[in-house]
């Protein structure tokens, strides 16, 4: 009930990620040699580089990742001996495909199997975890995997099978890879097996001898100087004829950490040593050593500086306030940026233009784009920085002002003109005159009939 819960909470969190203004990257790459390059700081969110994370590819070897978290999310006994069946076994039969050996009836626990997977790369362990999570059905699995996806908000990804051959139907995207690889450094265990360079399994029930494991991941390896970094902590590759090669990584440095997505990239001799490189590793050592060389956290907006003011109506005093962010903001620049080579730039839609008094000290107006080099890297609401009091003989015109302009007053008015101006007119004009006429009027009387009225 708890990881359900965490999920839920995390897919909450990267939902919102998702639906907040993303922000250009800070880093160009010139004449990639991959489909896709993506790399984000772990700190604060920030985009360093984006080369079509929204691209559609297939994952390779990078499906395990989710294979190996929802393993260990759903077993309680890392120590339990499961032996192996032998359909997964024969299910990669005729593949070519990266194993660690396994034999059919062997006897690995979950723990081993897990190391297999994740540092060996081995599709045979894949199949042997998903049978095992799976309750003996692999597919069942593979469902497993397409509702947790679907669960961190991740709508462009979608897997086939646990290992990550190619098939029908399974792809991703890096910006679902970078939310789902986020979900899975947050255990320990995982991270745990993802940076571990070498693995020993001693002998089992099928072997008498020690097998040792070594990371595909070369980033990990200071024995191939083109390819080490020695920032990189955790990391999976991939590598299939459609997918080409893949690997996503971490990597940290007197505390700063990233994450970086390779995939579809080249394999050929690039420098000219006649040895051909896996592109996927270049790539990543050097952006890697770029960020961490390049980049550090800046103090790009503060409470105290001024960025702009907006217009205030009905004050006793002021007819001003003025703006400033609400908060001190930092963000990952190039080295040797300052301040002044940071641009706060209103938005203009969101910023209120004029207001009525009165109006306090740290009530939001507006918002700002944080821009360096024309790029936004942040953003931040701006505030009043200070108190404006309202005017009461400026306010009580304006009730009366907007009181005569109203709708309603003008109605009443028009009522007035056209009801009570014929009755005015009729009161105090045409009743008194005619009063006045019949008053004046002189009556006519016949003698000889008053004669006759008299004598009767």
């Amino acid at each position: 009930m708890i990881k359900k819960v965490f999920s839920l909470f995390f897919a909450i969190i990267f939902v919102f990620a998702v639906a907040v203004p993303a922000f250009a990257a800070l880093y160009e790459p010139e004449n990639p040699d991959a489909e896709v390059i993506y790399m984000i700081s772990l700190d604060n969110g920030a985009v360093i580089c984006d080369y079509n994370s929204d691209h559609k590819v297939a994952p390779a070897s990078i499906t395990k990742i989710v294979t190996a978290i929802l393993t260990i999310e759903n077993c309680t006994d890392f120590e339990h001996v499961i032996t192996v069946p032998a359909y997964c076994i024969r299910l990669l039969d005729g593949t070519n495909s990266s194993t660690a050996g396994i034999l059919v009836g062997e006897e690995l626990t979950v723990r081993q199997l897990l190391y297999c997977l994740l540092v060996q790369s081995a599709n045979d362990a894949a199949n042997i975890l998903a049978d095992y999570i799976g309750g003996g059905e692999i597919e069942t699995f593979v469902g497993m995997m397409n509702d947790f996806v679907a669960g961190l908000g991740c709508k462009n990804t979608h897997f086939s099978n646990a290992h990550g051959l190619d098939a029908d139907d399974h792809y991703t995207t890096a910006l679902d890879l970078a939310v789902i690889y986020q979900y899975c450094l947050q255990n320990s265990f995982f991270s745990e097996i993802a940076g571990t360079f070498t693995y020993e399994i001693p002998p089992t029930n099928k072997y008498g001898y020690t097998r040792y494991l070594r990371n595909t991941n070369n980033l990990l390896n200071p024995g191939i100087k083109d390819y080490y970094s020695p920032y990189v902590k955790t990391g999976k590759t991939g590598t299939t004829d459609n997918a080409g090669r893949c690997v996503i990584s971490s990597a940290s440095s007197d505390g700063y950490n990233y994450l970086c997505i390779v995939m579809n990239a080249k394999f050929y001799d690039f420098d000219g040593d006649e040895v051909d490189e896996n592109m996927a590793f270049v790539e990543s050592q050097r952006l890697y050593d770029w960020a961490f060389t390049n980049l550090r956290i800046r103090e790009v907006a503060n409470p105290s500086v001024y960025v702009g003011e907006t217009e205030v109506r009905l004050s006793k005093e002021y007819d001003y306030v003025s703006l400033v962010p609400e908060v001190s903001v930092t963000a990952l620049v190039p080295t040797g940026v300052s301040a002044e080579n940071v641009l706060i730039e209103p938005y203009s839609e969101l910023t209120k233009t004029v207001v009525d008094a009165p109006v306090k000290k740290g009530e939001i107006l507006g918002k700002a784009a944080i821009k360096y080099g024309g790029q936004t890297i942040a953003e931040v609401n701006l505030v009043a920085a200070f108190d404006v009091q309202r005017s009461t003989v400026k306010y009580v015109g304006d009730i009366l002002l907007r009181l005569v302009r109203s709708k309603p007053f003008k109605l009443l008015l028009l009522l007035v003109v056209l009801v009570g101006v014929p009755l005015a007119v009729a009161v105090f004009i045409v009743i008194p005159a005619r009063r006045r006429q019949k008053k004046n009027t002189v009556r006519v009387v016949n003698v000889k009939d008053m004669e006759n009225r008299k004598k009767k």
